[in-house]
């Protein structure tokens, strides 16, 4: 599993797979919705250095999905920033143990490439493939944020975690990398 940065036949290859509540699954389907920002965001950028960022997932060269990273803020803007973490596998490569390499990967270099304290994540309480990826990453839960997510014409309450610094190894043995890919 690698992260590399996204080209633009990725975003078409992800326009296709998460235009659908099951490509995007029941947990990140909010109807259909514009894709021009992450093009003109990849043209403008690469999809890095901003508030909104995105890598690739692939597998031995293949395709797997995305994660991203979005600042988020717990206080004054110059000094409270850390990373809320998301992903986004293509429905071939779900239920492999690829989203949890994906996500470590991305905090390690999270941890490694910029200077922040805390990453988070939020996840559906019913998302249970996802917790039990966020757990085995390290992240502790912290709380219920309570309808936080209008989704399905329904409000719902998102799990919050966080990771931070000294809880994360950035030298972690890479050998768990080959888990059931």
């Amino acid at each position: 599993m690698e992260l590399r940065p996204v080209v633009e036949a990725d975003l078409d290859a992800f326009d296709l797979a998460f235009q659908s509540e099951e490509g995007a699954t029941p947990y990140q389907w909010f109807g259909f919705t514009p894709t021009v920002a992450p093009r003109e965001a990849l043209r403008t950028r690469g999809l890095l250095a901003g508030a909104d960022n995105m890598l690739a997932v692939t597998v031995n060269g293949e395709l797997a999905g995305r994660v991203e990273w979005l600042e988020r803020r717990w206080g004054r803007r110059d000094t409270s920033l850390c990373w809320e973490i998301a992903i986004g596998l293509l429905p071939s490569w779900r239920g492999r143990g690829i989203g949890t390499l994906a996500q470590r990967e991305l905090v390690r270099y999270l941890f490694t490439h910029t200077r922040v304290e805390r990453v988070q994540a939020t996840t559906d309480p019913e998302n249970l493939a996802e917790i039990r990826c966020l757990e085995k990453i390290g992240f502790q839960q912290e709380g219920r944020v309570r309808r936080a997510q209008w989704r399905g014409g329904r409000w719902h309450d998102q799990l919050l975690f966080s990771l931070l610094r000294e809880e994360f190894s950035l030298t972690e043995d890479k050998s768990d990398q080959t888990a059931d890919i």
